[in-house]
């Protein structure tokens, strides 16, 4: 079965809503609510169209998602130093099924979003994401990202650390 990357679109936000769900699910049962965990479908579009968004589709089914937005919204804009930084782009919402996990499909959306940022001339991808969220913070420092400060979104039960790596062209 072939994987297909494109662009969301508005008939993907009932698929993407419960893919995030699904995703998010096993940090919800350890007490960090991410918005994720229990979003709404008008959440998740706004979430969608709020940068460019990708989505890959196996045989029918939305099984990973991601979001770049260029510059940062404006909310993370508020909290954090690095989303102000200009020519800096932002990864929202990475999500991979958990059944489908271990295939490489979050490795081919971020290939994809340092491509989109690479492209609109960014020098710096950052993202944000819970502290105690250790196996993920793990994951993007693989990917070459560095922790670069904490923030506090308004209700959320954790810290939330910022990261970032530069923006080149290692397609």
């Amino acid at each position: 079965m072939s994987d297909i990357l494109r662009e969301a679109t508005e008939a993907d936000v009932e698929a993407v809503t419960r893919l995030v769900h699904a995703a998010y699910a096993e940090h919800s049962d350890v007490g960090l609510n991410f918005t994720a965990t229990d979003q709404s479908e008008a959440v998740t579009r706004y979430r969608l169209f709020a940068g460019q968004s990708w989505v890959i589709d196996r045989g029918g089914e939305v099984v990973a998602t991601a979001t770049v937005s260029l510059p940062p919204g404006e909310h993370i804009q508020r909290l954090s130093a690095v989303a102000r930084t200009p020519k800096t782009a932002w990864l929202n919402q990475l999500a991979v099924h958990p059944t489908h996990r271990g295939a490489g499909l979050a490795r081919r959306l971020l290939e994809t979003a340092i491509g989109f940022a690479h492209d609109r001339d960014a020098r710096a991808l950052g993202l944000d994401t819970a502290a105690p969220a250790l196996g993920i913070r793990a994951l993007y420092a693989h990917w070459g990202f560095v922790e670069r400060e904490t923030v506090q979104w308004q209700g959320k039960t954790y810290d939330s650390v910022v990261m970032s790596r530069t923006v080149v062209d290692d397609r």
